[in-house]
């Protein structure tokens, strides 16, 4: 399948060290060699150099320099998305990062939509649908335990199970339309104790994999963590210093909360959703009533 060429700054629109504009296609080392002027005498053709290999110079366009510049290229299939691939690592200005950009886009590269460059990374081969989605995982891992998660997924883990598990199902498939197209020389009698023998652990390992997906959702996203306790009881002075900030509003008058207040933080090597709630008390004020039930609820 035939894609074009895309292109994208790969690091955050801030003012950093360093800057790095994406590109990815075939048009790839075409473009670089109408914009790439390498440091000294003579001209450089990036096109003509060996794969994963850095080369210094300026980023041109026409005449007028943007930028100086190291840029990495890199040969289809050993790439990120299995194409060929160059990165420019430029100075991190916003400015100087986005003029680059335009320039590859001005010489035949396209924007790249949200998320392209794994999604070819995906269709091309390079990883699978659970790889690709841990990729996002690491970006925002909150905790070390969510991160290992993540990696262990990117490099494969989850993929090896259920490759290990399918084979093992498409073994018995074949086994039984086997015996089915020539029953004189291969026979099912008794194999349906067999088959149930085989698929029972296969099952069990399913439930824990399902299981860990829930796991490991609450190792990513955070646990959460109710403060619950009568009014002036100090629940919100307990998630003040557990932010290190004043973030709830105390006071010695009972019933200062009456909405729930949540703020992540992290505990070591876990990420924790604090809620602050409204104090547990039998009341007549409305607005109260509703933030009781509100901690109720979240209890």
């Amino acid at each position: 399948m035939k894609m074009n060429t895309i292109a994208a700054i790969a690091t955050a629109m801030s003012s950093s060290g360093i800057g790095i504009v994406r590109i990815s296609g075939e048009e790839s080392f075409q473009i670089i060699d109408k914009i790439f002027k390498g440091k000294g005498k003579g001209e450089k053709k990036l096109s003509k150099e060996p794969s994963h290999t850095i080369h210094y110079g300026y980023i041109c366009d026409g005449d007028e320099v943007i930028d100086e510049v190291l840029v990495l290229i890199m040969r289809g299939p050993r790439s990120y998305t299995a194409e060929d691939t160059v990165e420019i690592d430029c100075h991190g200005g916003v400015l100087v990062t986005k003029r680059i950009l335009e320039t590859v886009l001005k010489y035949g590269a396209r924007p790249a939509e949200p998320g392209e460059f794994t999604k070819r990374a995906f269709l091309n081969g390079r990883m699978d649908l659970s790889q690709a989605e841990a990729v996002i995982d690491v970006i925002h891992a909150k905790n070390n335990y969510a991160l290992k998660s993540s990696v262990s997924q990117l490099e494969g883990a989850v993929s090896r199970k259920i490759k290990d598990m399918r084979d093992k199902i498409i073994y018995h498939i074949a086994f039984i339309e086997s015996a089915l197209d020539d029953p004189e020389h291969i026979s099912l009698d008794g194999y349906q104790e067999l088959l149930l023998q085989a698929l029972m652990p296969l099952k069990e390992e399913l439930n824990l994999l399902i299981k860990s997906a829930d796991n490991g959702r609450v190792l990513s996203e955070g646990i959460e963590t109710v403060i619950l306790g009568k009014p002036n009881a100090g629940k919100s002075s307990l998630l003040n210093v557990l932010v290190g900030e004043e973030r709830a509003i105390v006071t010695d008058i009972a019933g200062t909360t009456r909405d729930t207040l949540k703020e992540q933080i992290r505990l070591e090597d876990l990420s924790l959703n604090i809620i602050d709630t409204a104090g547990i008390r039998n009341t007549e004020d409305v607005v109260e009533k509703i933030g009781v039930e509100k901690a109720r609820n979240a209890a």
